[in-house]
């Protein structure tokens, strides 16, 4: 039950019924229950509602005093109403009771514990959009296939040449490292079809810059000649996970939880403790990430994320960067914490709840790691601050100046 007040009823006043609708849970019992007719894979949660719930859930809301300091009445808020609020009010926000009302606020251990056992929900989830996987590896997360990790690079539907940098690297660290096994594949999703570099946002035109936004212009209405590209990478090299979702920057945080949907679904959680998620413009020292994840405890590895940690973030409310957030996204003024999206380890006993979490929190523009620490958040889940992990810049501040790096950006390799 939350600490703060609250109009919804707490998990522990609802009783699981029993139900045998096995091929309706999450994760799936084997690929075959989420196999399509044209052998693509659909990663959206089976999930029925129990007999005696609404089909529609009721706006949550909350007393207005457990979410701000020195307010007087006993009014009910929502989380769209407190969105629209003067800013002068969310001085006196108190965190993280504030975190608490982001969407769907809802028993949610109780819905996860439901749809793993396959039982129906008593709240369906608002966030449940169709995801589908068009290719798959058939050689990482397939069949019986062992990896001492497995390590997924997001990477843009353009990014073809990052590829190729990533997988001549990965084999320089492969014959460095030749007793330790490591599966790799690349996740995107599908050109864009409309708008090129060019966006809508709660009311606001944003125009991507940069070298992203210039390829989505040089390759605008060329789609088919994209897909040529991808589909002869795929049968190359057998590493690339493709999805059906537009793959942009403002769809990141589409192409996260795919990510935890597939590793949720594919990927062996029981040989595996963790799996590492990293940006295909940053590189890791496996040595010292085997080393590191050797020392930490096996439960800790297990039921935790790994990463830099951002905490006390400010949002950015302008629209001209691309990092906007307007207040009916995200309200607040200072972030949850949250594991900077450039890279993360996330601990296999905590895939399903997030696979399955990510159905019951909304994602919509929201950026990728603020995203993963809201939900990191409603799941209980630890973020560890990993100080030899380095994001962009950072790299440059590190202090001493010749300290030794697990991950850092691609450009920094080359030059120590």
């Amino acid at each position: 039950m939350w600490n703060f007040s609250r109009s919804t009823r707490a998990a522990n006043e609802i009783k699981l019924p029993y139900t045998n609708t096995i091929h309706c849970r999450w994760p799936p019992l084997t690929l075959d229950h989420i196999r399509t007719e044209n052998n693509a894979y659909n990663l959206t949660l089976c999930t029925k509602l129990r007999t005696n719930a609404s089909e529609n859930s009721s706006t949550t809301t909350y007393l207005i005093q457990s979410l701000f300091r020195n307010v007087t009445g006993k009014k009910w808020v929502s989380f769209e109403e407190i969105g629209d609020y003067d800013r002068s009010i969310w001085k006196r926000a108190i965190y993280p009771n504030v975190y608490r009302t982001y969407p769907q606020d809802v028993p949610i251990k109780y819905e996860i514990k439901a749809i793993k056992s396959g039982f129906p929900v008593s709240v369906m989830p608002n966030y449940n959009f169709p995801i589908h996987i068009l290719n798959t590896s058939k050689s990482v997360c397939s069949g019986s296939t062992k990896y001492d990790l497995v390590i997924i690079v997001k990477s843009g539907v353009f990014g073809w040449e990052r590829r190729k940098q990533f997988r001549a690297f990965m084999q320089r660290q492969k014959d460095l490292n030749p007793n330790t096994k490591l599966g790799v594949v690349f996740s995107i999703g599908v050109p864009r079809q409309y708008g090129g570099r060019m966006f809508y946002r709660d009311g606001h035109t944003l125009i991507l810059r940069g070298p992203a936004g210039d390829m989505m212009d040089k390759y605008i209405g060329r789609g088919s000649e994209v897909m040529q590209k991808i589909e002869e990478e795929m049968r190359k090299y057998d590493d690339i996970v493709l999805a059906d979702y537009e793959d942009t920057y403002y769809n990141l945080t589409w192409k996260t939880v795919t990510n935890l949907r597939w590793i949720s679904a594919f990927c062996d959680k029981l040989h595996n403790d963790v799996f590492m998620i990293i940006d295909d413009d940053h590189r890791m020292n496996v040595s010292m990430l085997m080393k590191f994840l050797a020392s930490v405890p096996r439960d800790k590895r297990r039921t935790s994320i790994f990463g830099r940690i951002a905490r006390s973030d400010g949002a950015f409310r302008s629209p001209l960067s691309k990092l906007y957030l307007s207040f009916r996204e995200i309200p607040w003024d200072v972030m949850c914490a949250y594991p900077r999206g450039f890279c993360q380890l996330i601990g296999a006993d905590i895939v399903d709840d997030m696979a399955i979490g990510s159905a019951y929190t909304r994602y919509n523009y929201v950026h990728e790691d603020v995203y993963l620490g809201l939900l990191a958040f409603k799941l209980s889940i630890h973020l560890y601050n990993i100080y030899n992990m380095f994001d962009h810049r950072m790299f440059e501040r590190r202090w001493p100046t010749n300290s030794s790096f697990m991950v850092a950006e691609s450009r920094y390799w080359d030059i120590v």
